[in-house]
């Protein structure tokens, strides 16, 4: 009975142990399958694919007239399987000399049980050709894109700059970065259990939007020439120029320096890159924020251009302060205290608005706050809070002291005062073309904040501190100017105080006068010798308004200097007098005998020139003279012209093209 019992019990010993088994194993899977499937799924998937990020296309940049500022080309980025390398130290020692890169930081990044690294992004040409010459085992190339500026520095800090993975950092490629950028794709690279790739699946990206902007090509050339040569002439720490249009907002053209080359950014300084000083740096504007204290006391019926001030023989006291004037004027109208640029008479307006409609002013002309241009890093300058105002505060702020501005905002201020009291929002991007969301057009903003007869007021005082104040350096030839006069001593921000020996020189104005097209402010940060503002920055004021006026096709508004030609059926070897009591123009183009054709003896209209004839003139003089009077010029061979289209004497408007046929016979 006992031999009997054995095997029985054997067999239920056997069965409970594969029941115990049974549990564990099961309970095993359900943890594996249930429990922890999810993180399984993920180390699988780890183990067997790789996911790829495809970058997309950006948009493109344009200026006004749809020229190409920024694109996304295709290049080559260099890529490895170090998984599938036999000897990936040896391959990094024959590759590391072709691509420029430490061969112990190629060694590194060639990590044998990497399945798929970059190896290095957007390679030239040439190194790409060198690598296909070695053969390198485990290595190939992947296209992806590249932003490229085809005008180098040209609109540099309005453009920014864009990362290695093609991510907006600053200007409009920071703003504007989730429209320029699209919707990047993915790539999935499947392997087998060797690790080799044997399928791909992708998900395709999507273009981005593309920008077209105010940037007027030839402003900005003019803008970027006179940058360039007033750095040279005044060795300054820094200069802003920014252009901008009265009646709407819109920016032509702003240039900084330093600047920078956004195809090479890191190639120059972190400072020229990071930061559009047009809009991110501050400064004490000086006697430029007179127009914020005459166009307050105009306001509020407290003054009259024609109304004369004391102006204390040079020097006020103010809670026992003594400020000082730069000559020592006695009596002043209004309108000669900003002709002069006068601080006691600034001050003695200043002290009628008050403190609080002085503070109020300043609020609604847009100082101590960001415009809101669609611009990053923009600062909003510094007021402070009238409880924070020290008893002869109001003195200072009212010669422009004690706060500090951007040239954007006193940019838009001087356009307030151009259109006739209208503060606009700036605006770079005009039109934006989304494959996502269709064309949208973006309309300049604006409310009124002054009053259109003291904005009228206002113009005719800064016209005359062109034709007869401090800057008679920036009249123009051929248009009616206005503007104001800048220095101000830096302020010493570790010290406190100012420095006796560092300025900030600039000059805000607009042209022409009879119907402001521009308003441009010129900064001038530390120049060494001269540096008062009237003869540093309003020169660069004119120079800028003159060929970007005749680039425009802008027909002169100065009566004196118009051209008044006397059209005769013949050619005559004497000149024409100018017109008794007109002052002669200073071009010899405008001088030029002139031959009418037949049936072309009529009234010129309103805005006409008669084309000169240019018959045995150089090819340069004839281009220069044709540009000065606002035509087109196209040439046709070399030498000197022999022919012409339109021919001389026809009535035309500004911005004609005129055909000049050269050749070498004389």
């Amino acid at each position: 009975m006992k031999k009997e019992k054995l095997p029985a019990r054997r067999v239920r010993v056997l069965a409970a142990l594969m029941a115990i088994w049974s549990v564990v194993i099961g309970a095993r899977l359900f943890f594996l399958q249930i429990v922890e499937s999810k993180n399984y799924i993920e180390k699988a998937a780890h183990h067997q694919q790789d996911t790829v990020r495809i970058t997309p296309r950006r948009g493109d940049i344009l200026d006004t007239d749809g020229n190409v500022l920024a694109s996304s080309v295709i290049v080559d980025s260099l890529f490895a399987k170090p998984n599938e390398m036999t000897d990936p130290a040896a391959v990094a020692r024959e590759l590391a000399p072709l691509i420029n890169i430490p061969v112990k930081d190629l060694t590194r990044k060639l990590d044998p049980d990497k399945h798929w690294v970059f190896v290095k992004r957007k390679i030239t040409q040439r190194e790409r050709e060198l690598i296909e010459k070695a053969k390198l085992p485990g290595v190939g190339f992947r296209q992806e894109f590249k932003r490229f500026y085809p005008y180098r520095k040209t609109a540099a800090h309005l453009l920014g700059y864009v990362d290695m993975d093609e991510v907006g950092k600053s200007g409009l490629e920071a703003s504007y970065n989730r429209l320029v950028g699209g919707e990047p794709g993915t790539m999935l690279l499947l392997r087998d259990a060797h690790g080799k790739t044997y399928q791909r699946e992708q998900q395709v990206p999507l273009a981005g939007a593309n920008l077209t902007t105010t940037i007027d090509r030839n402003v900005q050339f003019f803008v970027e020439q006179e940058l360039a040569a007033v750095a040279q002439q005044t060795h300054a720490a820094g200069v802003s120029i920014l252009v901008m249009d009265p009646n709407s907002g819109a920016i032509l053209g702003n240039a900084n320096w330093p600047t920078y080359d956004p195809n090479w950014y890191r190639n120059s300084p972190e400072t020229s890159w990071t930061l559009n000083p047009s809009l991110g740096m501050v400064y004490e504007p000086g006697s430029t924020f007179k127009m914020v204290t005459v166009a307050a006391a105009l306001e509020e019926g407290l003054a009259k251009p024609d109304e004369k001030i004391f102006c204390e023989n040079g020097a006020i006291v103010l809670h026992g302060r003594r400020i000082e004037d730069h000559d020592p004027y006695g009596w002043l109208t209004v309108s000669e205290i900003i002709q002069n640029s006068s601080n006691v008479g600034a001050i003695k307006l200043g002290l009628r608005v008050g403190q609080e409609r002085l503070k109020s002013y300043i609020d609604r002309y847009g100082f101590g706050q960001k415009t809101k241009v669609d611009l990053p890093a923009e600062a909003p300058g510094l007021v402070r809070n009238l409880a924070d105002w020290q008893k002869t505060s109001i003195a200072s702020i009212s010669m422009g002291h004690e706060l500090a501005v951007t040239p954007l905002q006193i940019a838009a201020m001087v356009s307030t005062v151009a259109n006739g009291g209208i503060r606009y929002k700036p605006y770079v991007v005009k039109k934006i073309d989304d494959p996502r969301q269709g064309i949208t057009e973006i309309k300049p903003s604006g409310e009124r904040v002054m009053s259109q007869e003291t904005a009228r007021q206002l113009r005719s005082m800064l016209e005359d501190v062109v034709t007869d104040g401090t800057a008679k350096t920036s009249r123009l030839e051929g248009y009616r100017a206005a503007g104001k006069t800048g220095t101000a001593q830096k302020v010493d921000t570790v010290n406190g105080g100012y420095f006796k020996s560092k300025y900030v020189s600039s000059f805000a104005g607009f042209v022409p006068v009879s119907n402001p097209k521009l308003a441009i402010v010129v900064v001038i940060d530390d120049p060494k010798g001269q540096h008062f503002g009237g003869m540093i920055a309003a020169p660069v004021f004119k120079r800028i308004a003159e060929q970007s006026l005749r680039a425009m096709s802008v027909v002169p508004d100065v009566p004196d200097y118009a051209p008044r030609y006397t059209v005769t059926p013949e050619r005559t070897k004497e000149k024409p007098a100018p017109p008794s009591g007109t002052k002669k123009p200073d071009y010899n183009v405008l001088d030029a005998t002139l031959r009418a054709p037949l049936g072309s003896q009529r009234a010129l209209e309103l805005g006409e020139i008669l084309v000169p004839d240019y018959a045995g003139q150089s090819f340069r003089r004839a281009v220069d003279d044709s540009i000065k009077l606002g035509l087109e010029p196209i040439s046709v061979g070399s030498g000197r012209v022999v022919a012409q289209s339109p021919p001389p004497g026809t009535p035309v408007r500004p911005g004609t093209e005129i055909r000049l046929t050269l050749s070498l016979q004389r």
